[in-house]
């Protein structure tokens, strides 16, 4: 028969190797959080890049939708394309570009005494980040419309 003392001398080896595997273990498990924790940070960081070079995008086909419809104009006119812009003020790298259509003389459409010219206004902003650059598109399509029948109408055509 063993005594106690030996039975507690060939169970003290099982102990160190149980420390060290939960050691082993935790520390695995708090690599794998670091990780998670740094890409869902860099996540976060590049969808707000992206929602502010989405608003300036916006703000910038805005800008160039005011160049071509300005209401301020009397009498109403069919203003001609601008040409390609970087506005100021919008918080980013944005180029505005304005194409008319049709493309062939005259450059507008006719219907009746009502004389229309469709836009297209594309805006293209760019934000540096660290390490990337977001990059966001946002293209509108416009018609503007006058009635050549009504002399000195403060409005478009009325339909």
């Amino acid at each position: 028969m063993t005594s106690p003392a030996s039975r507690r001398c060939r169970q003290g080896g099982v102990s160190i190797f149980t420390a060290l595997f939960f050691l082993v273990l935790f520390g695995v498990l708090a690599a794998l959080m670091a990780r998670m924790t740094a890409v869902s940070h860099a996540t976060a960081s590049e969808d707000i890049l992206a929602a502010r070079a989405y608003q300036a995008a916006r703000g910038g086909a805005e800008w160039g939708l005011y160049q071509v419809l300005r209401p301020d104009l009397v009498p109403p006119v069919l203003q001609a394309c601008f040409a390609a812009a970087n506005p100021p003020g919008l918080g980013a790298n944005v180029a505005v570009g304005c194409e008319s259509f049709p493309l062939a003389a005259p450059g507008d459409y006719f219907e009746g005494s009502r004389q229309f010219r469709i836009y297209r206004i594309t805006a293209t902003a760019q934000i540096p980040g660290p390490g990337l650059t977001v990059e966001r598109q946002f293209r509108v399509v416009v018609e503007k419309c006058i009635d050549n029948a009504v002399p000195g109408a403060p409005m478009e055509c009325l339909r």
